[in-house]
């Protein structure tokens, strides 16, 4: 189980490396979309990849999803819950920077509402990937 866990980080990681490319190259709009449009599927590729590895070889293991929301219940104020509610902020960041930031790329409307949404983005993407690792580690160091 801890090698998909590994694999998980380390694609967590080239996402991250990704999407500092794809805002550096903002200003080349084909380009941008094309990179953080990818950065996107791999995120979304990365959350199936995280589901598998919490059920375990077998899939008799609760997977990610379930532990989430039992997290949810059994303690509200927790690193898991932080880290799975700016995980989804940064999802639905996603899909409101895929939309207007393609409005823009036809009509040219929508520059402060996807400078905004990518504020937020890039926060809670950040904060997702630290927390990724805070909660990874005990998986991946055996504790």
């Amino acid at each position: 189980m801890s090698s998909l866990v590994v694999v998980a980080l380390a694609i967590n990681v080239l996402v991250v490396g990704g999407l500092a490319y794809g805002l550096s190259r903002r200003r080349e709009a084909a380009i941008h979309m094309k990179i953080m449009t990818t950065c996107f599927v791999v995120d979304l590729l990365n959350v199936i990849l995280v589901e598998v590895a919490a059920r375990g070889p077998g899939g008799e293991s609760p997977g990610a999803v379930e532990q989430g929301l039992k997290s949810f219940w059994n303690d509200p104020v927790s690193l898991l819950n932080f880290h799975i509610a700016v995980s989804v902020i940064s999802i639905v960041c996603y899909i409101i920077a895929i939309r207007v930031g393609r409005r823009l790329f036809r009509t040219g409307e929508g520059r402060g509402l996807h400078r905004k949404n990518a504020l937020v983005f890039i926060v809670t993407r950040l904060a997702s990937f630290v927390t990724s690792i805070m909660v990874s580690w005990p998986k991946i160091s055996g504790s």
